[in-house]
């Protein structure tokens, strides 16, 4: 099978110890052809119709395309047919013994040929979505540059001013001239060097793009029909990490526009012994200079499958693993994009880290300098989870990477806080004695605090979780779960003894409600209407005294933790 890199010789040929230069390839085979074997292929009654490509154009493809297999690993026959229901592909002889009753089988062929249009399709989104990317991360660069001179060439008027100003008044101000003058320069190097550290990841994403849509026209042009179809996944998934990264950068404000400006003390010339300060230098975040095209929800369609909604009623899950954690107090779980599992320990200052199999990966601290923090986990991207503090004296939320599980940012809050929901740049949390509120934040600080009108006052221990438009709360003090919109009107209220206790929750991607039942040792979900609900897994299934829930959107699978010491993982169907 010629799935190296450099397909340098004839595969049938170095059957027969022989070592004749490839000059064709034959994806269906798998096999590398020179001249001679390439005749004998084209005119074979089994491989006829088989498309070669050249070796040249071969090596072009990118190595996932060519480790695709082509042959199923059952039957060794070749993989012609796709199924829906399984979504799985499969030969002839799997189509007979184990898909007789699938009702959606496709042949992969003629979904693919020209004249489906779907061949051209596959990539038309992509290309448009990184043409678009290339082109917004190509302004904000530019807008970038001429930020960084407009600070710089503010400094130097500043700079000016301040002496202009110093000439006016005696010496006693040197020393004040000065500290004002380290003031400027300190924040036009912080801010500049800011601006610079996006450029770079702005250029570092280009340069990414790049190299992707080289290799989406080498796919396009030399990849073949089943390639094509396998490989659009993993193009999708790597432009949805691009937009996601240029996005992250976006909302998190490192595209605002920044000024410098300096204001003078009013009184400096009649009190000129009065005064402590030359001035002040302030950064003012301005509205931007440019704007970008943003795909929305709609080219999410592009990076992912549309979501089906349905009832309830169909929603079933499937249990994947159960995660010996061997800690008790379990308080809260979360999942990478990559599938890693992470859990929180009840104000242990301690986060656990395990792989996709189940494995434990790591344990680290939250704060090396106090303890006695941790209660809710909330993902804020692809890198990133926030830990609330809980009873913690230091009324904080915490930022930790998810790779290297370093402390990163910290945002003061000045209450206790619990359950713990991140969306749309904001903070949505379960204080002790303001009740729910949101947070906005801007870099590492929290801009603007919202309490939430209609919430119980009496909120701790309870949990939260949000989507665009609405807020969804379980209260564990009066069983109930409570939504309301960004206003503070209560939309609708669930409260039935099939829910006792509720604690951790989460949404899914059609906004269905997925509620721990602490007293009731069982998982509910709930409509978003909030008109119906069901018992999704039950104390049959392991669950006892469950605490912390996670949905992980775009994998559909459902984590749960119980209380004490065992977490589980489902795949939701």
């Amino acid at each position: 099978m010629a799935t190296n890199e450099s397909a340098s010789f004839c595969d049938f040929c170095q059957s027969r110890d022989l070592n004749t230069s490839a000059e064709e390839y034959c994806p269906q085979c798998e096999e590398a052809l020179c001249r001679e074997c390439t005749d004998n292929h084209k005119i074979s009654k089994l491989s006829k119709s088989h498309q070669t490509i050249s070796v040249d154009n071969y090596r072009k493809l990118p190595s996932f395309i060519k480790e695709i297999k082509q042959n199923c690993d059952e039957h060794d026959c070749f993989l012609e047919f796709y199924c829906k229901y399984h979504d799985a592909l499969c030969c002839k002889l799997c189509l007979i013994s184990g898909h007789k009753e699938c009702k959606e089988t496709i042949f992969v062929a003629n979904f693919l040929t020209p004249s489906s249009g779907y061949q051209s399709a596959a990539f038309d989104n992509i290309q448009r979505v990184l043409k678009d990317l290339d082109s917004n991360i190509c302004s904000a660069i530019k807008d970038r540059t001429r930020n960084l001179t407009e600070l710089r060439n503010q400094k130097k008027m500043i700079s000016e001013k301040i002496k202009e100003k110093r000439q006016q008044i005696n010496t006693l101000l040197d020393n004040l001239e000065g500290a004002l003058q380290e003031e400027t320069s300190a924040m036009e190097k912080e801010y500049c060097r800011k601006i610079e550290e996006v450029i770079e990841k702005l250029e570092n994403e280009k340069k990414r793009i790049d190299e992707t849509v080289k290799d989406v026209d080498f796919v396009k042009m030399f990849a073949s029909s089943l390639q094509i179809f396998m490989g659009k996944k993993a193009f999708q998934e790597s432009v949805s990490t691009n937009e996601m990264n240029f996005k992250i950068l976006y909302d998190n404000g490192s595209l605002t526009n920044l000024t410098m400006q300096c204001t003078f003390n009013e009184k400096l010339e009649r009190f000129i012994q009065e005064l402590k300060t030359f001035g002040d230098i302030k950064v003012n975040n301005c509205e931007n200079h440019i704007s970008f095209s943003w795909k929305g929800d709609k080219s999410a369609q592009i990076f992912k499958p549309l979501s089906v909604l349905k009832s309830i009623e169909n929603i079933n899950v499937r249990l994947i693993r159960k995660i010996n954690i061997n800690r008790n107090d379990l308080t809260g779980c979360a999942m990478s994009e990559s599938g890693n599992m992470f859990f929180l320990q009840k104000h242990n200052n301690k986060l656990f880290k395990y792989g996709q199999k189940g494995e434990r990966l790591s344990e680290s601290y939250i704060n090396s300098k106090t303890g006695g923090i941790g209660y809710d986990l909330a993902v804020i991207d692809s890198d990133t989870v926030a830990i609330s503090s809980g009873e913690n004296f230091l009324k904080q939320i915490y930022l930790i990477d998810m790779n290297s599980a370093k402390s990163g940012p910290v945002f003061k809050l000045g209450d206790y806080c619990y359950g713990l929901s991140h969306h749309n740049g904001s903070f949505i949390c379960c204080t002790y004695n303001n009740g729910i509120n949101i947070c906005h934040k801007s870099y590492h600080r929290l801009t603007a605090m919202q309490k939430l009108p209609n919430a119980p006052s009496v909120v701790g221990s309870t949990y939260v979780t949000s989507n665009d438009n609405f807020i969804f709360h379980s209260n564990c003090h009066d069983h109930c779960v409570v939504c309301y919109d960004f206003s503070g009107q209560v939309q609708w209220k669930y409260s039935n003894l099939l829910l006792r206790k509720p604690y951790g929750i989460t949404l899914d991607s059609n906004s269905n409600i997925y509620v721990a039942g602490s007293d009731s040792n069982n998982i509910v979900v709930i409509s978003p209407d909030g008109k119906q609900a069901k018992e999704l897994i039950g104390s049959c299934d392991g669950i006892s005294s469950p605490r912390a829930i996670f949905f992980h959107k775009t994998k559909h699978l459902l984590l749960v933790a119980n209380y004490n010491s065992v977490a589980f993982l489902y795949d939701v169907i």
